[in-house]
C-alpha cells in the first residue's frame, strides 16, 4: 500500500505502533465496522515489548481499575483461545511469602479480590508444597494463590492475532517510521513517515516509549520512562511444575519464574536500572541477582544452564497504570501507552476500550476514564503496588 510515494494517502484511522496493543485496537475497530484502518510500525510487528515479555496474565492487582480491566481482558483472551486455538493456560499465580507477617498483607489482598469475585486464597506451607513439590518449604511461610491467572505462548498467539487482524481488513505496514505529527489548530492533520505522508480522520499513538517522543513536539507530555528489564531462559527441564508464575514477594524486585511449553524456565526480576538505557547494554550482575533468590526457593535451578538472556522495556508511568483515551488539546488524537509491564495481558481490553472511545465518544468500560492523561495534571493518580509480570 505504501511505497516510497509522492502522493498523500488518506485513511480513516491511523495507528502508530504494531505491537499487541496497536493490533488489538485495529482489530476491534475493524470488527465494529470501521474500514480503512492502517497500522504502521518503524520495525516489524511485535518488535518492541510484545515479543520480549514473559507472557503471563492476572487480574490480581491492587487497584479497582486494573482488576476490572484485567477481568474483562482475561475473558476476551479465553474467548479468542477457543476461536483461534491460542496457547493460553489458566495455571495460576503463586505469591510466595518468606516472612510470616507477609501473610497478613495477603489476607487483606484476598479480601479485596473476593469483593471482585476473584477466587484468590491463602495457602499454608503444606499446600504450597502440594502445588510446587520441588519448592524449598523450609524458607517460606505460605503463599497467596490466584487460580484465574496464567500464562500464554507469546509468539504463537501474537502471530495468530496479527493474521486475524489482517483478515479483518486492517492494513499493517512495517518498516515505516513516523517522523512527525502535523497539526492545525485542534486537530492532527497528517503524519510524515520515512516513506511518505499519511492523512487520517483519527490518529492513535500506541508506540510504547516512542509515544512520548512523537507527542512532545505537539506540547503533549507523556510521563513515560522506558525502564530496562532483564529476562533469561534456561535449558528445558521436566519438572513437576504447573504454575503460570511464581513470585518471591518478600525479596526486593519480586523475582519471578514461569515455565514455557517447551520446558525452559523464564526468570526475571525488577532490578534498579537507568531509564532509557540501551537494549544493547546487558548487565553482568543480572544472572546472580535474578537466579540466586529463585534458586533458594527452587533448588533444582542451580543445575540448569541459562541458554539465553535478553533485554526489554517496561514503559513505566508514575502510577504504573496505562495512559488511555483522547488527548484534550487535539480532538482526533488518542493514546494507548505506558502499560508498565502489563501491555500483553491488557491488550484485548485495550482494543475494546480505545475502539469504543473512538466510535462512541466514551469507553465501553467506564473505569477506563480514570486512566486518561488528564490525571497527571489533576493529581488523581491511580496507585498500583503489584508491578511485576
Amino acid at each position: 500500500m505504501l511505497s516510497y510515494l509522492k502522493e498523500v494517502i488518506k485513511v480513516r484511522v491511523l495507528i502508530v505502533g504494531a505491537g499487541v496493543s496497536g493490533l488489538f485496537i485495529a482489530y476491534e475497530l475493524a470488527m465494529k465496522g470501521v474500514r480503512e484502518v492502517v497500522v504502521v510500525d518503524k520495525s516489524y510487528p511485535g518488535s518492541g515489548a510484545s515479543l520480549r515479555n514473559v507472557a503471563c496474565f492476572r487480574s490480581s492487582f491492587t487497584s479497582p481499575e486494573h482488576v476490572l480491566l484485567m477481568k474483562e481482558s482475561i475473558k476476551k483472551w479465553l474467548e479468542l483461545k477457543d476461536r483461534l486455538n491460542l496457547d493460553i493456560e489458566q495455571s495460576g499465580y503463586l505469591w510466595v511469602a518468606r516472612k510470616p507477617e507477609t501473610l497478613d498483607t495477603f489476607r487483606k489482598l484476598v479480601s479485596f479480590y473476593h469483593s471482585y469475585e476473584i477466587p484468590a486464597k491463602i495457602l499454608n506451607v503444606d499446600e504450597v508444597k502440594g502445588l510446587v513439590p520441588k519448592i524449598n518449604s523450609k524458607i517460606i511461610s505460605g503463599a497467596m494463590f490466584d487460580p484465574t491467572a496464567g500464562k500464554m505462548g507469546i509468539l504463537k498467539n501474537f502471530v495468530k492475532i496479527y493474521l486475524e487482524t489482517k483478515k479483518a481488513g486492517v492494513k499493517i505496514i512495517p518498516y515505516t517510521e513516523v517522523k512527525k505529527l502535523i497539526t492545525s489548530n485542534d486537530r492532527v492533520v497528517s503524519v510524515e513517515t520515512s516513506r511518505g505522508v499519511l492523512e487520517a480522520d483519527v490518529y492513535v499513538v500506541a508506540a510504547a516509549g516512542d509515544s512520548k517522543r512523537l507527542l512532545e513536539p505537539l506540547g503533549v507530555h507523556l510521563p513515560i520512562k522506558d525502564v530496562p528489564r532483564h529476562p533469561m531462559i534456561t535449558e528445558p527441564y521436566a519438572a513437576d511444575y504447573r504454575l503460570g508464575l511464581l513470585i518471591d514477594w518478600d525479596t526486593p524486585g519480586s523475582p519471578h519464574i514461569t515455565q514455557t511449553v517447551h520446558g525452559g524456565f523464564i526468570l526475571a526480576r525488577d532490578l534498579e536500572d537507568i531509564p532509557e538505557a540501551s537494549l544493547y547494554s546487558p548487565r553482568s550482575d543480572a544472572f546472580k541477582n535474578i537466579v540466586k533468590p529463585l534458586a533458594e526457593l527452587l533448588p533444582f535451578l542451580k543445575h540448569l544452564k541459562i541458554v539465553r538472556y535478553w533485554m526489554g522495556y517496561y514503559d513505566m508511568t508514575p502510577d504504573h497504570h496505562p495512559i488511555y483515551g483522547p488527548v484534550d488539546q487535539y480532538m482526533n488524537l488518542f493514546i494507548a501507552a505506558g502499560f508498565s509491564g502489563h501491555g500483553m495481558m491488557l491488550a484485548p481490553v485495550t482494543g475494546e476500550v480505545i475502539s469504543s472511545w473512538i466510535i462512541e465518544g466514551k469507553p465501553s468500560i467506564p473505569v477506563a476514564q480514570n486512566l486518561t492523561l488528564e490525571r497527571f495534571k489533576t493529581g488523581k493518580l491511580v496507585r498500583e503496588l503489584a508491578v511485576i509480570g
